[in-house]
Parts: C-alpha cells; sequence; structure tokens
C-alpha cells in the first residue's frame, strides 16, 4: 500500500476517534438524541459520583447553604430537584442541618434513579424521586418554593422549554437555581451570559445573582416574579 494511502487512512481513523469522543464523551451524547444521553447515563450511573469527585464538605458549603441563606427565613421549602442525577442537590440539603424541608427529584435515566435512591436510602422519608421529563413537569403551576436545575439544562432536547417549565411550577417569589455552561464545547445548547439572563427576565424572573460555579458553568440565582405564601411541607404528603 502506498505511503501517502497509508496516511490518509490513519488521518481519517484519528478524525472519526475524534468524532466519536467529542459526540460521546465531551458532550455526553446531546448530539446523537435523548436516547443516547439517557443510555450514557444509565450506563455510568454506579460510577458517576466518582467521575464527579463530590466532596461532602464542599456540597455543604457552596451548595446547601447558599440555598439555604437565600430562602431564609424558611427553613421547610418544599423543593424540586430537576434533572437530579444521583441525588447531589437532595443530598446535600438533607445532610444540612438546617434544613427541614422535602425534596421531589426528578430524572429519566432508570440507572442515576436508582443510584439516587442508593445515595438518599438514609432520607428516604425525605426524598421522592420521580421519572419524568424535564420538558414535560407533571406538576401544577406554582407548586414548589424551589426549583433548582443543576449541570443539565443543555443536556435536554430542548433547553428553553425545560426552563420555562422549571419557571412555571416555581411558585410567585419562589427561588430558581440552575447552571448556565460557558465553554464552547457545546454549540447550538448553551447560552450567553447575557442571553441567559434576558430569557430569564423575558419569562418572569428576576435575577439575584450569578457566580462561577465549577470549571464549566456559572450558578444562577433568581426569583419569580410576584409574590406568594410558602408552600412548606406542611400539606405535603410523601408517597410510601
Amino acid at each position: 500500500m502506498p505511503f501517502v494511502a497509508i496516511i490518509v487512512i490513519i488521518s481519517a481513523a484519528i478524525a472519526v476517534a475524534a468524532l466519536a469522543w467529542w459526540l460521546l464523551v465531551t458532550t455526553e451524547g446531546v448530539y446523537l438524541g435523548q436516547r443516547v444521553v439517557i443510555w450514557l447515563y444509565d450506563v455510568y450511573a454506579w460510577r458517576y459520583d466518582r467521575i464527579k469527585s463530590f466532596k461532602p464538605e464542599y456540597e455543604y458549603y457552596f451548595l446547601a447553604r447558599p440555598i439555604l441563606g437565600e430562602l431564609d427565613p424558611q427553613t421547610d421549602p418544599l423543593v424540586l430537584d430537576v434533572a437530579t442525577g444521583t441525588g447531589r442537590l437532595p443530598l446535600a440539603l438533607c445532610q444540612h442541618e438546617a434544613f427541614a424541608g422535602q425534596i421531589i427529584a426528578t430524572d429519566l435515566s432508570r440507572a442515576m434513579l436508582a443510584r439516587a435512591a442508593h445515595n438518599l436510602a438514609p432520607y428516604a422519608g425525605r426524598v421522592t424521586l420521580a421519572r419524568c421529563a424535564a420538558e414535560q413537569l407533571p406538576f401544577p403551576d406554582n407548586s414548589f418554593d424551589m426549583v433548582a436545575c443543576l449541570e443539565a439544562l443543555e443536556f435536554t432536547p430542548q433547553p428553553l422549554v425545560t426552563l420555562r417549565e422549571c419557571i412555571r411550577v416555581l411558585r410567585p417569589g419562589g427561588l430558581l437555581l440552575i447552571t448556565n455552561r460557558i465553554n464552547m464545547r457545546m454549540p447550538g445548547r448553551i447560552w450567553t451570559q447575557a442571553e441567559l439572563l434576558a430569557l430569564l427576565e423575558a419569562n418572569g424572573v428576576m435575577i439575584a445573582q450569578a457566580e462561577p460555579w465549577l470549571t464549566d458553568y456559572h450558578k444562577v440565582w433568581g426569583l419569580k416574579d410576584g409574590s406568594s405564601a410558602p408552600i412548606g411541607t406542611a400539606s405535603y404528603q410523601h408517597p410510601r
């Protein structure tokens, strides 16, 4: 085989491998459709926490404590965590001594929900896990004191629809916590900071603050326009 042909074949193989890596690893299957994304998370669910290297003290100081600070003086909020994964946010809240609320945590990956159930076993009476699509949340309007969606918007089929659903189920005056990816590795799936802030304002959310979060994200806090009484957990019945 001519040397030039060998070089062409090797170059093509490298290009295909690089594309496959980008599609399956860097962007976690998002350009291949929702089924591929769910399948990948099913495959990696039991290694996900180890890969992410979540540290309890970090989650306490940089996730749970700021959330409770924003919710203050309410300590018993009804919280929705959209695309919960392995239950990172519910676990952080439940491990904080001041949190007395209830959490509904949703995801589409059965394996991730199974891992979340394992992680949250000591707090099973305070967290309800539900399998549902982020862009079709099965909850009434204005039904949560807080809605969170961390490191997940860009992986949903329609990020804007997901964002609007999060806002829809949040009560007026309730707390919204989302993340916005800031690198350029997922073209067409992310917003600039200015675009996101404009979208939130257009959909009835006042921005409290935006701040760096990990390496690839900004953490964005907001309050839904209007005011209403806290929902709390007094009327919430955990499914048995």
